[in-house]
């Protein structure tokens, strides 16, 4: 049985721990497969109830905030991928909507061969683990691999 080999990955970057754990981990799956293909995309979604109830609570206009978040997701993200030594091309994505929703149509809008994403500590139910997790949602509804890696122990 020969390995898998990707040559375009997605990985949906919070900025938590785990996200990064799995951006560092996907860059290596990709840069041993194919150091020649589309690489790694690292995503960003800016969650839209956020955005929703800060302007209800008229904290900020829409347009002004949305554009603000933008900017500084993708001044962090390209901090972040700056940081790693990828032998493959890393291009970094910011949108708008519902987490789960916009990994799925970014994994199909940009052809990838899997998803990676890292899982957040577990909760104190085992039902909560399982059900309600972005990455669960994930998992569900996408039409492509899934790879969640689990917590480090570190």
């Amino acid at each position: 049985m020969s390995p898998i080999a990707f040559n375009s990955l997605l990985v949906p970057v919070d900025f938590s721990n785990a996200s990064i754990e799995a951006i560092q981990q996907a860059v290596l799956l990709t840069s041993r497969s194919n150091a020649d293909g589309p690489g790694v995309i690292a995503l960003h979604v800016i969650d839209e109830g956020l955005i929703e109830l800060m302007t209800e609570n008229g904290l900020e206009e829409r347009e002004s905030l949305v554009a603000r978040l933008r900017e500084r997701a993708g001044e962090r993200l390209e901090s972040l991928t700056s940081t790693l030594k990828a032998e493959v091309q890393l291009d970094c994505v910011v949108s708008v909507g519902k987490p789960f929703l916009e990994i799925i149509q970014k994994s199909e809008d940009f052809d990838v061969d899997a998803i990676v994403m890292g899982k957040v500590a577990a909760s104190d139910s085992f039902e909560k683990l399982l059900f309600g997790s972005t990455a669960e949602r994930v998992l569900r509804g996408s039409k492509r691999p899934v790879i969640v890696l689990p917590k480090s122990e570190a």
